[in-house]
């Protein structure tokens, strides 16, 4: 009578144990060594109808890993004035750029609006002849931006 249960008890942590996920590596703080440095992307969203220029900057700081702030995306311009501390993961070539906090250490913006998601991909940036962008959480506003492209720029 005994073995009926533990034999129950053994399939189920077997089944259990055969269906696990793999793990996915963690985010951080920063970027590893080869994605360290400065990158740069200004937005050109045409004029207002008073003909003043639609520009937008995000400036992407990556430091080394677990470093406090060292993943840090500012959007200044038009309408814009926010800063993004993210965290990094390797996707495949690319480095995933994921939402964290806001500068001011919330999850909503100024307005009180849960914009992103903690954890939630803004965008990925891929190495190639010229660096790759992939948009995902973040895409710039404005006609003519592409789901991908070589968007963002090392600039140091």
């Amino acid at each position: 009578m005994r073995t009926i249960p533990l034999r129950f008890a053994v399939l189920a942590l077997l089944a259990g144990s055969s269906t696990a996920a793999p793990a996915q590596e963690p985010t951080q703080e920063g970027a590893p060594k080869d994605w360290q440095g400065r990158y740069r992307y200004e937005h050109a969203a045409g004029r207002t109808a008073g003909g003043t220029g639609i520009v937008v900057t995000y400036d992407l700081v990556l430091l080394p890993p677990d470093v406090r702030d060292g993943c840090v995306l500012r959007v200044r311009g038009f309408q814009s004035d926010e800063t993004i501390r993210c965290r990094t993961r390797r996707d495949g070539p690319g480095l995933a750029v994921a939402f964290d906090r806001y500068g001011d250490g919330s999850t909503v913006n100024r307005y009180g609006v849960a914009v992103y998601k903690v954890g939630q991909p803004l965008f990925t940036l891929v190495k190639g002849s010229r660096l790759g962008t992939r948009w995902q959480g973040l895409k710039p506003d404005g006609e003519g931006v592409a789901e991908s492209g070589p968007y963002f720029a090392r600039v140091k």
